[in-house]
Parts: C-alpha cells; structure tokens; sequence
C-alpha cells in the first residue's frame, strides 16, 4: 500500500500545520483503520523516514503490528544546506539558501514562474493532478502538482527536525534496515551513519554513486529488502554484529 501524504499527489494540504508530527499522525489514522492489526512492514524515504521514525515514538501502540521497517535516507537531525566543505558544496549551499529563501517569501511569484514552464520542464506546476487509472502518478512526478507555498513548508521540517527519540528504534533490532546514497548531498551518509550508530542492532546499507534518489535509481533492491523483512516469519531478538543483510550485492553492481 502507499497513499499520498499531505500536500503531495491527489491529497491537500488542509488546514492542519505542515510537520513531520502531523505527517506521523495522518499515518497512524490510517493504520488504525486500514490495518489495525498488521502485520506490518514500513518504509519510508527522506521525509518519509523521518516520520516513520516519528510513528514509533509517538504511536508506541503499532510496535507490535511492525514486522520490520526501512528507512531511506534517515537521518538523527534535520536535512542539510552544506553536505560538505569543499568549494562545490559552499556553492551549493548558497544556492539552496536562496532559493529556499525566495520559495518561503515569495512563493505566489515563483509558481508564477512555475506555471511558465514548459510541461516537460520537471518544476513546471501543472494545474490538476493527473488522474491514471490504474494508480497515483509516478512519485518523481509529484513536485509538479505541489504548490511552492507547501515545498517550502516541507523543506523547513526537513531542516529543522529533531527526532524525539531515535533509541525507540532498537526496539525492532535487526528487523530495522537503514539506506543511504554515498552522494547524497541533502540527506548526507554520515548523517545516516550518525543514527545508526544509536541503533546497535540494526542493519546498515550505504550503496555507493548514488545520490538522494536511491529508490528511483534501485528500486528492485529496495523492493527486495522490503520483500525479505516481509517474509520473516516473526521477529527475532537482534544480533549487535550482524549491520548488513545478507547477500548484499557486491559494490560494483550498484550504478
């Protein structure tokens, strides 16, 4: 199953605040009357980890449904504007800083811009979502029907998150499986790494040349992963040593 969030695809804002607590909120309605029961496995990428993470530490009552959980480009603290100290990520930063400037003051004028765009350009604002019938559009293509009033919302919660606690995670142990890009530069590895190392039992991935779109560049890998926790039969008590799954694809095969 996977649903629109707020302020993405077929779903509006509404009138609620733009966190990652309501976002973790508006989940935990829809387990609650969809899959009560379970059992479940989660997975989530970049904002989406970051309310998975939110899900369990203020919904403890689904801890029992969730087989397992995997979490895309997770990290223990907000987005970043400077992923580096070299020249390229000073320039990069600058530019982000502005642009989220300009989006967050004056948002009306920049989907102005948008609506000039040409259809193919991938920031263009298309006034109605589309409606495929045999499914949501494809979810690279859900920029193109969020306003810039609501990215730059969703921006700042990235940049400013601060989980409430990360630990509440070991409780899946080995059944929790954490995925970074080696070049992700909004959501840098050693930000992942950085959870991890609070998360002793689970299990860690950094797929090298690959940035902050891993599930669009590997999505057979991830289904796979998704796939195996899914197919435990039951959870089972974590191995501390044991941080990869097995198998794992050698790192000349990821592209």
């Amino acid at each position: 199953m996977r649903y629109d969030q707020r302020a993405h695809g077929h779903t509006p804002r509404g009138q609620a605040p733009l966190t990652i607590r309501q976002l973790a909120d508006d989940l935990h309605h829809i387990l609650t009357h969809l899959v009560p029961a379970g059992p479940l496995v989660l997975a989530g990428h970049s904002l989406g980890a970051l309310f998975l993470q939110e899900l369990a530490a203020l919904h403890p009552q689904h801890q029992a449904h969730i087989r397992g959980m995997v979490l895309l480009s997770p990290t223990a603290r907000g987005a970043s504007v400077l992923p580096g100290r070299d020249p390229r990520a000073w320039l990069l930063a600058a530019g982000r800083s502005l642009f989220a400037l300009t989006c967050t003051h004056a948002p009306q004028a920049v989907d102005l811009l948008r609506h000039r765009l040409p259809t193919t350009h991938p920031y263009s604002l298309a006034p109605q979502p589309d409606q495929p019938a045999d499914g949501p559009p494809p979810c690279r293509h859900g920029i193109r029907h969020t306003h810039t009033r609501d990215l730059a919302d969703l921006w700042q919660c990235l940049r400013r998150y601060q989980p409430l606690d990360a630990t509440v995670l070991n409780q899946f142990g080995d059944r929790l499986l954490l995925m970074a890009g080696a070049d992700d530069r909004h959501i840098p590895a050693a930000h992942t790494r950085q959870l991890a190392a609070q998360l002793p039992a689970a299990r860690l991935e950094i797929l090298p040349c690959t940035t902050h779109a891993l599930p669009i560049r590997h999505p057979e890998l991830i289904s796979d992963r998704i796939t195996r926790l899914a197919a435990e039969p039951s959870p089972h008590p974590p191995h501390p040593q044991d941080r990869s799954f097995p198998n794992s694809l050698p790192s000349g095969q990821f592209h």
